[in-house]
């Protein structure tokens, strides 16, 4: 049977992050800050409690100096012949702004309690609710939809076995909901993605979900949308009678309620995030590896699930990065090193080379009638300007202005150094920007050197135009990572990326077929198959796992070409 399952993640996404967990009845080598963090890895040790383990060398031997190890939060005290606490062990999470969400869901190890309490406060201390829990698994939901609270205690009161510890290992702020087969209503997917990096695109997921309740009313004060925040976490997966198939994760962006049962989704891949925020730490580069810069940028967004090809890494470019989104940042960097950058079916943003040769075959029998061939215009040249940013001799003025007491960001249009300042103090020094504190109201002037850009154009054009062609130019003016080093490499990726004129729309049922793939496309007359990229899918989960996919290729047959020689990225690898 063929369906599709949305999982949505109700977790208040900043909360974590947030919350200061504290305990007075806790094991002195254990932390109660690590249950701030997603990765805390507990072997599952044995130890004095009654009738704990068995003999069986299944469990590992408690370490001799566990201090500094991983073990979240373990209780001091243990319980007595009834599972009770004479001094219940309590845990006290404090925040500093307010938050909202369902419940928490606990995370304990190896066993779990039998009664716990949980009090959520206001950010002044004042009691909202207090409610009981009687957990009956290692992972328990204590469902409570409580807004605006600021802190939270935690009261341990009872053990479902006598002689125990507490051990909690994680703490969700919410919990998760899963939608599945018809009460997924719809649900479509685009993935795109731009070989040569001249923009990196962001995946959506459009989805709508049927409830056998109200949960989708806006006015349903116990319903689930007071508990969607932008962020949430989105999986998508599409079961196929061969088996799953991830089809990625993604962020809750926008949500509507088309009725009291049904609700409207639309939710971003990773990308999407990295377009929240701007990098500004941006500098000169000379010779730096782009692994480095590319590292930098994901620091500075706050993203560790990301990877990059190793020969993309080591990438030597020189250049500036002025202030932007992180994306554009991103962007720049894939363009200048002959990356492509893709989140598809993951929540991993891949960083890699294109591949010599195709991934799969799509046969006609996969293929729907109603598709289309276009042949793009014909570019003759492509017109690419390397950056040369040099250090100019003389200071000049680059901010003047009026400002209150406090600190300042100023921004600059170029990168700046040797900064001279008066009315303020430069709290902060960056190539891009500076954070000027001020005493006393006034003029505020900041003088400096900048960094001006002596631009080199390099044209690669050709020089025999096909039959009737007249020569069209293609300019990119505003990479800055691209210099003299590696202008003419990249001009040369551009040109034989614009040679593929030949742009097939076709829906097909789709496979294991992503975009910014090479497929191996075959005719619509079965007489043969062409190379061809995948530049963009339209995905209808719902609709029968097809894909209105979009292709460009030189419209060759890959046999013909591999005997005339008219190849193109390691096409003679995997000749049919």
């Amino acid at each position: 049977m063929e369906y599709t399952e949305i999982a949505l993640d109700l977790i208040d996404v900043t909360a974590k992050n947030d919350s200061i967990p504290a305990a007075t009845n806790i094991q002195p080598f254990a932390d109660a800050e690590q249950l701030k963090r997603d990765d805390l890895a507990i072997p599952d040790y044995a130890t004095l409690e009654d009738n704990f383990f068995l003999l069986d060398g299944s469990r590992a031997l408690f370490p001799d100096s566990p201090a500094g190890m991983d073990f979240g939060y373990w209780s001091q005290s243990m319980s007595d012949e009834n599972g009770a606490f004479v001094d219940p062990p309590t845990l006290e999470i404090s925040f500093t702004e307010q938050h909202t969400c369902a419940g928490l869901t606990l995370h304990f190890l190896p066993d779990y309690p039998a009664l716990v309490n949980i009090q959520w406060y206001t950010l002044g201390g004042v009691l909202m609710i207090s409610k009981d829990f009687q957990p009956d698994a290692l992972d328990y939901f204590c469902e409570c939809p409580v807004e605006n609270f600021g802190k939270i205690i935690i009261a341990f009161k009872q053990t479902a076995k006598p002689y125990r510890y507490i051990k909690l290992h994680a703490i969700d702020y919410g919990t998760y909901l899963t939608y599945v087969d018809t009460d997924v209503v719809e649900a479509k997917i685009t993935e795109e993605v731009d070989p040569i990096a001249n923009t990196i695109s962001i995946n959506m997921a459009n989805f709508t979900l049927h409830s056998p309740t109200d949960d989708f009313n806006l006015m349903n004060p116990q319903g689930v949308f007071k508990l969607f925040q932008q962020g949430q976490q989105v999986h998508i997966r599409h079961f196929l009678d061969s088996g799953p198939v991830q089809m990625g994760t993604f962020r809750l962006a926008t949500w509507q309620s088309a009725n009291a049962s049904t609700g409207q989704f639309t939710a971003n891949a990773s990308v999407g995030e990295l377009d929240k925020t701007d990098f500004k730490r941006g500098q000169i580069y000379v010779d730096e590896p782009a692994g480095n810069i590319i590292d930098a940028i994901m620091a500075s967004a706050g993203w560790t699930d990301y990877e990059a090809e190793e020969a993309i890494r080591n990438t030597p470019l020189s250049g500036w990065l002025a202030i932007s989104t992180h994306r554009t940042a991103l962007q720049q960097v894939a363009f200048a090193a002959g990356a492509i950058v893709d989140d598809s079916r993951s929540s991993t943003i891949r960083i890699y080379s294109q591949p010599p040769t195709y991934n799969n075959l799509i046969p006609r029998s996969r293929k729907f009638s109603g598709g289309s061939v276009k042949l793009l215009s014909y570019i003759s040249d492509v017109s690419l300007t390397a950056h040369n940013f040099v250090l100019k001799s003389e200071a000049e003025q680059l901010f003047q202005g009026n400002l209150y007491v406090g600190q300042h960001e100023i921004q600059f249009d170029a990168a700046c150094t040797g900064l001279t300042i008066t009315g303020g103090i430069i709290a902060e020094q960056h190539p891009n920007y500076v954070i000027v504190a001020v005493s006393e109201p006034g003029e505020v002037i900041i003088t400096g050197k900048k960094y001006e850009d002596r631009p080199t154009v390099y044209l690669h054009a050709t020089n025999k135009l096909p039959a009737g062609a007249a020569r069209n130019t293609i300019k990119f003016e505003a990479a800055t990572l691209i210099s003299g080093a590696n202008a003419p490499v990249i001009a040369q990726r551009l040109y034989d990326y614009y040679q593929l004129r030949y742009q097939t729309a076709a829906p097909i049922i789709l496979d294991r077929e992503r975009a910014g793939e090479k497929v191996a496309l075959q005719n619509t007359d079965g007489t043969g198959y062409t190379m061809n990229v995948i530049e963009k899918m339209d995905i209808d989960l719902v609709g029968g796992f097809v894909a209105s996919a979009t292709f460009v290729g030189n419209g060759l047959d890959i046999v013909m070409a591999y005997h005339t020689g008219e190849l193109y990225a390691g096409q003679n690898m995997g000749v049919l």
